[in-house]
């Protein structure tokens, strides 16, 4: 037995409706297989399939034509019997704020329960009785309640077979070029790519009328299945007309409606409920009932914001296989409700909604500009953006507006405050309490040249103000005028009169005070300022070619001014021009990330939203891929950073602390997270290599150093005269060679080498100054050692002069005097020769070891050097030899 409680259960389930409509079910029991005629021929007549388990399924109806469709499929089982439960019941559609969409069922049709089928049934709820008796051919018998079934007076279904129940769903199809047609460019770019239009109309064999009296294409379009492939080959061949450049394209807005009533003529067009010039271009609109029965391969989308939405309200469809799978990290920003009900004909001149008229805008009791915004909402994950609208838009009073609005302005840190300042952010260069500021600035650029500021400026014109806040434009007027004759040269009661000329709707005077004011601006930023005012109120006035004209010319006075550049974007996008206007975004985007979040919640979008919005998710996934790359970059490079640095390190605890920072930016699903992720890595790496080249060109330098120190100390211990007491002491010059050499031959670029070959060389070093200490010693052995040498060697050779001179010298003396008698001196040497020789060798040799002495003393360190260092010397030279 099959029970509809299981298919419930899989039913797409909405918290909160945005929607609420009539429509419905069929709960369909098959017993085996189920014929491909079923769903076709549901499908053709604008059924949805909602659920399909165990041999069971619901679809959703939104019109009676489920009845026509029912009639077939009986007629076709009497020809083709098959064992098909149809059941159909009203229900209640449901449609949520992210589009999807449901239905709502009373509880006892909820527990229903039937046993497979031997042959085909229809049965009908007695509500519906009256719906299918409009239908020619059509019949219900009275059966009553059902085993199983909700207990209600049941009619079975009966279909006539002399009539073949062919579907009433025919659309006019109308395409209409944007832009001004009485300009060449726009009357030649139209008329080229309706030819191509018209050759696909041929192609599909679909009739179509040319436009007499404007430029305008009308096809009729009859069956769902038609119209299902006609906007399929019309939006592929606008995709395919945009890739290729030599092909000629022009932006155009589409839209059908049911022909019911109406006839195929050129007045078919003033006959749709809705304004052309607020249509997304190159998407085809709907009603929602019409754009949800085009089912699969179709994707609806928000056409409009604002007043009470109906499945009967407008709606623009894009192909699916063109929107892609969006990242799952993305999120459908949808704007609060009460804020975008168009009670107004123009948008506010401050924040461009048109639930308000200037004059009562909230921004107009703000203080001062609120940039720091931009940094909260950068600080918000992307799935907060919906829940902090919805947030907003329950915390809005419905019957208050204004009030409630202007308290969530006023303080508060909650996601729904962060939201309405940066919605009113948005366009805040032109709201009013920058004027002041400007008035005060000294600055040349913006917006740098805002916090330049004298101390007070415009104190004459305080009274002017006051009343202008306080709405009294006439008398605000009169003090202005005698302000401005007074104070003949200075732009300030121009600046403000044109805001009063402004809240007043009168755009034209209100932009001949702002040239004036332009004119006796100070500096740059006070003359794009009140260009930027001149080009805001021409798009209020819906002149876009001419406020982007300005924009631009804002631009060239202010060349760091981005809002002009996103202005000039937005203008191109009111326009109809959404693919300029994405390029401009792009760039936008490039400079200033903070401008892609502006985009989401900027309700001035609202004509180009679903291409904006489609190209931004674009760029979305780009990011997004760049990023999940780089945060496994940042995790290798934190424990790259632990690798290579000590903790000691000059370089470890910013990098750690940047590293940190980045690791939070990886888990912000955010675009300016990722582009702030992407820019913070880029500059981190740039830094990380600039600090390891300087570490490495430092220990080269320090290799270089301790490989002289090296020499030293072998030159120094080479000369030391007994090696064997230096076991030691070679041991440790053995380690600093062994650990120089690893240093010189490893790639010490790579992180496991860097951090080794500093604690190599920083023990190297220890080691080398505790080597030196140590050869203090030696020097004092070799020094000692190499002056006996000299020493022994002189007395030696004076020992032997001497010794011989005595020998040879006294013989001498006695036998030249041996004729000299009776000399004491003579006599007594000729008496005792032999204690005066003894004596006489004693006396030299004392004076030889002191002339040994003196002559060791004097030349100990010419010789040292002779010996220890000039060899050093030599090899140095003969070294820088080799290297030149």
């Amino acid at each position: 037995m099959s029970s509809i409680s299981s298919l419930l259960q899989v039913l797409p389930k909405v918290s909160q409706s945005r929607m609420i409509g009539s429509g419905y079910c069929v709960w369909l029991v098959w017993n085996g297989a189920l014929n491909t005629a079923v769903p076709h021929t549901l499908k053709d007549y604008g059924a949805i399939p909602m659920a399909e388990a165990d041999g069971q399924a619901l679809w959703l109806s939104p019109t009676p034509e489920v009845f026509r469709a029912l009639g077939r499929l009986q007629i076709w089982s009497r020809l083709n019997p098959m064992p098909l439960f149809c059941q159909i019941m009203p229900v209640t559609v449901l449609v949520g704020y992210d589009l999807t969409l449901s239905m709502a069922f009373p509880t006892e049709l909820g527990k229903q329960s039937v046993d497979p089928p031997k042959e085909f049934e229809a049965w009908i709820h007695p509500k519906l009785t009256e719906d299918v008796q409009r239908i020619s051919g059509l019949s219900l018998q009275q059966k009553g309640s059902m085993p199983g079934l909700a207990n209600v007076d049941w009619r079975l279904f009966d279909a006539d077979e002399g009539l073949d129940y062919e579907t009433v769903l025919n659309w006019f199809f109308v395409i209409k070029p944007v832009g001004r047609m009485g300009e060449k460019d726009s009357i030649m770019g139209w008329r080229a790519w309706a030819e191509e239009i018209k050759k696909l109309f041929t192609r599909l064999n679909v009739r179509y009328l040319v436009g007499t009296r404007e430029e305008v294409l009308i096809v009729s379009l009859r069956g769902l299945r038609s119209l299902r492939g006609f906007i399929a080959e019309l939006l592929r061949l606008i995709a395919a007309t945009k890739e290729e450049s030599e092909r000629t394209y022009w932006p155009c807005v589409m839209a059908a409606v049911s022909q019911k009533g109406r006839q195929f003529t050129e007045e078919v067009t003033h006959k749709f409920n809705l304004d052309w010039n607020k249509l997304s271009p190159d998407l085809p609109h709907f009603s929602y009932r019409d754009g949800l029965m085009l089912g699969e391969g179709f994707v609806v989308n928000e056409a409009r914001y604002g007043g009470e939405e109906s499945l009967d309200s407008w709606c623009n469809v894009s192909l699916a296989e063109d929107v892609g799978e969006k990242s799952k990290s993305a999120a459908e920003v949808i704007l609060p409700r009460k804020l975008m009900l168009a009670t107004q004909d123009s948008e506010c001149f401050y924040c461009g909604l048109r639930s308000h008229a200037s004059a009562e805008c909230p921004s107009r009791n703000l203080e001062d500009p609120r940039p720091g915004v931009w940094k909260a909402l950068a600080g918000m994950d992307i799935k907060e953006f919906p829940k902090a609208m919805r947030s907003l838009d329950d915390a809005l009073d419905s019957e208050n507006t204004l009030d409630s609005l202007a308290g969530l302005l006023a303080s508060g840190k909650k996601p729904e405050n962060i939201m309405a300042a940066a919605m009113f952010e948005i366009n805040s260069p032109a709201q009013f309490r920058v004027l002041e500021r400007v008035w005060r600035s000294r600055g040349k650029e913006w917006p740098q040249g805002l916090r330049q500021l004298v101390p007070e400026e415009g104190q004459f014109v305080n009274t002017a103000m006051e009343t202008f806040r306080a709405r009294d434009y006439e008398r605000t007027g009169a003090l202005l005028k005698q302000l401005r004759l007074k104070y003949a040269r200075s732009f300030i009661p121009s600046s403000l009169q044109g805001y009063v000329a402004m809240e007043q709707g009168d755009h034209h005077q209100a932009r001949f005070y702002w040239q004036e004011a332009e004119r006796m601006g100070y500096t740059p930023l006070q003359q794009g300022f009140f260009v930027y005012l001149q080009a805001r109120s021409f798009e209020i006035e819906g002149d876009y070619k001419e406020a982007a004209t300005l924009y631009k010319r804002a631009l060239t006075v202010s060349p760091n001014w981005l809002e002009t550049l996103y202005r000039g974007g937005v203008c191109m996008v009111k326009l109809g021009f959404t693919g300029q206007a994405i390029e401009m975004l792009d760039d936008l985007f490039q400079q200033d990330p903070n401008f892609f979040n502006r985009a989401l919640i900027d309700p001035e979008l609202d004509r180009g939203r679903a291409h904006v919005l489609s190209a931004m998710w674009d760029r979305w996934a780009l990011a997004e891929a760049e990023v999940m790359r780089q945060r496994e970059r940042v995790d290798a490079l934190s424990g790259e950073i632990d690798q290579r640095f000590g903790e000691d390190h000059e370089f470890y605890e910013p990098a750690k602390r940047s590293l940190e920072h980045m690791q939070g930016l990886a888990k912000l699903n955010n675009f300016v997270a990722f582009r702030e992720l992407i820019r913070e890595l880029a500059l981190f790496e740039d830094k990380l290599s600039r600090q390891v080249e300087r570490d490495i060109k430092r220990m080269q330098a320090k290799v270089d150093y301790l490989v002289e120190r090296l020499k030293d100390v072998q030159q120094e211990a080479a000369w030391f005269p007994f090696p064997k007491l230096l076991l030691e002491f070679n041991k440790d010059f053995n380690y600093c060679v062994e650990k120089i050499n690893w240093v010189n031959h490893q790639h010490i670029k790579a992180a496991e080498n860097f951090r080794q070959a500093g604690s190599y060389l920083d023990e190297v070093e220890q080691r080398l100054s505790a080597l030196q200490k140590r050869l203090v010693t030696l020097r004092i052995v070799r020094d000692t050692t190499l002056f006996v040498l000299m020493l022994g060697r002189s007395f030696i050779w004076f020992e032997v002069i001497g010794l011989g001179l005595g020998l040879v010298g006294l013989p001498l003396f006695i036998y030249f005097t041996r004729s000299m008698e009776n000399v004491w001196i003579v006599d007594m040497i000729r008496e005792q020769q032999w204690e005066f020789q003894k004596g006489l060798i004693l006396i030299l040799s004392v004076l030889a070891l002191v002339v040994s002495l003196l002559k060791t003393a004097i030349s100990f360190e010419r010789k040292k050097k002779e010996l220890f260092e000039r060899p050093m010397d030599e090899a140095q030279q003969s070294e820088s030899k080799k290297k030149k």
